[in-house]
């Protein structure tokens, strides 16, 4: 069974109090042994609340509220995630943890819910089955892999906002754009910038981006992702969100950060008219009818 072991917060932790050089090596100590034992997944200290936000939710509404916050029993100071035999188990292992603070303190256990735990609501299995694929994904991501998708998140967040500085600042200076609209070809991060700046102009003043189908593949300092993505925008019938566009970026990492080199974004089209073929629905794979001629565009 899967538990979260936390460390509930003192005076001492919410002082932003790092621990001393013995409790740091005798921490360190117990969690090798947890590792070896194949009991821990991961842990982590945390800040002190000041450094962190709560956000309320109320119906639809969302209230962000800043740190500091008073009641520091029931506030946490890091955590980890074991698994393990039982929650007996876990208490024995807690038992052998050095006092992890310079005051009495208090450490917590709590069981996680397991798929089996939602069984009588999944009869089929599919709720499972997706969820032993995500974990699969998630294990199987490797840390350039996921900064990756952080900068692709972030490149849709830039753009939603029309933050031109946002949409650019992961590209190399040398970076190369083939774009689905024209110029065909475009050189270079400044070059780039001035491409967005004189579109953004033209699009709805609300709208989303959005990503699916993501692969990303990582070797050494190169990378490359494909996916598709499209805009969803407000109102529905803008011209900007009638189809879904076929994108590919590729990466290198510079000075230790992964940079933008090369990003080609296209949309098919029907060789027999030359109009653009559009993409209205990516789960369905179409194509024109080559034999009937001059066939129309399903745009």
């Amino acid at each position: 069974m899967k538990v979260v072991v936390f460390v509930k917060a003192t005076a001492s932790s919410e002082a932003g109090k790092l621990p001393s050089e013995k409790l740091m090596a005798d921490m360190g100590k117990f969690n090798e042994e947890l590792v070896a034992a194949g009991i821990m997944k991961t842990g982590d200290g945390l800040k002190p609340s000041s450094q962190g936000v709560r956000i309320r939710f109320s119906g639809s509404n969302r209230t962000v509220t800043d740190g500091p916050f008073a009641e520091t029993k029931e506030l946490v100071a890091g955590f980890w995630i074991w698994e393990v035999g039982s929650v007996q188990e876990a208490i024995e292992w807690v038992k052998r943890c050095p006092n992890p603070m310079p005051e009495d303190s208090e450490i917590e256990i709590r069981p996680c819910y397991g798929i089996e735990d939602f069984a009588e609501f999944d009869p089929t299995g599919e709720f499972a089955a997706k969820e032993k694929e995500l974990a699969a994904t998630i294990e199987n991501m490797s840390a350039d892999e996921a900064e990756i998708r952080h900068m692709m998140h972030q490149w849709s967040r830039a753009l939603e906002s029309k933050d031109v500085e946002g949409l650019v600042k992961d590209y190399a200076p040398d970076a190369v754009l083939f774009d689905a609209i024209p110029p065909y070809k475009v050189v270079g991060a400044e070059n780039i910038r001035q491409v967005w700046a004189n579109c953004l102009p033209y699009f709805p003043d609300q709208f989303k981006s959005e990503h699916r189908d993501i692969q990303v593949h990582v070797v050494g300092d190169t990378a490359f992702a494909y996916c598709l993505h499209h805009f969803i925008p407000t109102p529905p019938d803008h011209p900007c969100g009638q189809t879904w566009m076929r994108v590919t970026v590729g990466y290198r990492k510079l000075h230790g950060n992964w940079k933008v080199v090369h990003e080609h974004i296209s949309v098919p089209f029907n060789p027999m008219n030359s109009q653009a073929w559009f993409i209205a629905d990516p789960n369905k794979i179409d194509m024109p009818d080559y034999g009937a001629g001059s066939c129309a565009s399903n745009g």
